[in-house]
């Protein structure tokens, strides 16, 4: 229903700062994969799997800040 006021729709993206295993995703792709119209792709945006949510460097981790925040900001479809 909310996804039929987009006719042009091409792709969902969720953007979480979290690690894929951690966070909302886990929980929310299989719903947005559902509910998804035909032919749309439901990406993930956001840090790699991993056992901890820290990155362990600061350096490492402003990095992946930025490419998280570049790639949710500069989506080509």
């Amino acid at each position: 229903e909310l996804f039929a006021k987009l006719p042009n729709l091409q792709e969902i993206v969720w953007v979480q700062e979290e690690p894929q295993n951690m966070g909302a995703w886990s929980y929310i792709s299989p719903y947005l994969t559902e509910i998804a119209p035909k032919g749309v792709n439901v990406q993930y945006i956001g840090r790699r799997r991993r056992s901890s949510p820290a990155e362990g460097d600061p350096t490492v981790h402003k990095k992946e800040q930025e490419r998280i925040v570049s790639d949710s900001l500069t989506r080509k479809n």
